[in-house]
């Protein structure tokens, strides 16, 4: 069910706040409203689009999850498209969809499912209200960023278990698959944390929307967007060397079964070529003659030290 919540200030400079599922006009005396919609439908953004006249490209936008962030520059207002990671799962990071539209006297944030961030804003709204939307905008986004990264730390030790294990000398599958699912999860964190800093340092054009001091702020959350990004990509150069260690580890081990099964090859073809002669049908000159007693004992005597030799000539030339 959509939900709306509206805040505003009234002439008594507080905060008021209203929710219910249906969108009423009010009139803010600081000059903006905020208006919070929880799974919103087409007749809640029919009614945003007739008081604050939204694009329609950007209201498609809403109605369609989106891959990547994006930020799209109207007249007099911005559309932010911003993906939250909230959590690991076994293949990829879920995210939470965050969509907002700023103005200079409004700001619209709109997401399908309740979202502790907004949550978090709005106990405090005497503060998150006091200077203007473009500061709301900045005290939900710089949560947001907070929130994204512990989770490249999580992945960060993740990894660093995995190099452990990888580090021992028979690696196994499952430690492959582990490596695996960690690349994923990075690179599906590079392809959401690299547009939102680019998202961010954009937001220095925009001065209608953004003032100049609200930006500075800004640039301190593109700090943070910059560093959990230089982690990510450590990351993952990390894990592309543990991919390496698992690789080498592997023809290693394959190496030395290789050698192994060659000194055992090698120390079978002499004792093949014997079995082999004593096994013909001729059996005039041949020696030690086969009908003695004492025949079978000499040839299977003469294998058992040949063999020997062999394998003490191998463990002398550390071949083995």
């Amino acid at each position: 069910m959509t939900i709306v919540s509206t805040r505003w200030v009234d002439e008594t400079g507080t905060v008021q706040c209203e929710e219910g599922t249906a969108f009423g006009s009010k009139t803010p005396a600081n000059g903006f409203i905020w208006v919070d919609v929880v799974a919103p439908d087409d007749v809640v953004l029919g009614e945003l689009d007739a008081r604050f006249s939204l694009h329609a490209l950007a209201l498609e936008d809403v109605r369609h999850a989106q891959s990547r962030p994006k930020i799209d520059i109207y007249k007099d207002s911005l559309f932010l498209a911003w993906l939250a990671p909230r959590r690991l799962t076994a293949d990829s990071v879920q995210t939470d969809e965050v969509d907002v539209f700023i103005g200079s006297d409004y700001l619209i944030t709109l997401h399908d499912e309740p979202n502790d961030t907004i949550d978090v804003v709005s106990a405090d709204l005497n503060r998150a209200m006091s200077k203007g939307p473009d500061w709301l905008l900045h005290a939900i986004i710089d949560r947001l960023v907070d929130d994204t990264l512990p989770l490249v730390d999580q992945i960060g030790d993740s990894l660093e278990a995995i190099e452990d294990d990888m580090l021992d000398d028979n690696p196994r599958t499952e430690e492959l698959r582990s490596l695996q699912l960690v690349r994923r999860q990075l690179l599906r964190l590079h392809r959401i944390v690299a547009p939102e800093r680019d998202i961010l340092r954009g937001l220095a054009r925009e001065s209608d929307v953004i003032s100049e001091d609200a930006y500075r702020y800004f640039l301190d959350v593109g700090d943070h967007v910059a560093r959990g990004l230089d982690a990510i990509e450590t990351y993952q150069d990390v894990a592309a060397g543990v991919m390496d260690l698992y690789l080498s580890a592997q023809n290693n081990r394959m190496n030395e079964i290789m050698k192994q099964l060659t000194v055992v090859a090698t120390i079978f073809m002499p004792l093949t070529l014997i079995s082999g002669i004593y096994g013909m049908n001729i059996v005039v000159g041949m020696w030690p003659p086969p009908l003695a007693l004492w025949s079978f004992p000499a040839v299977v005597g003469a294998m058992v030290v040949i063999a020997v030799v062999m394998a003490a000539y191998f463990r002398k030339r550390n071949w083995w």
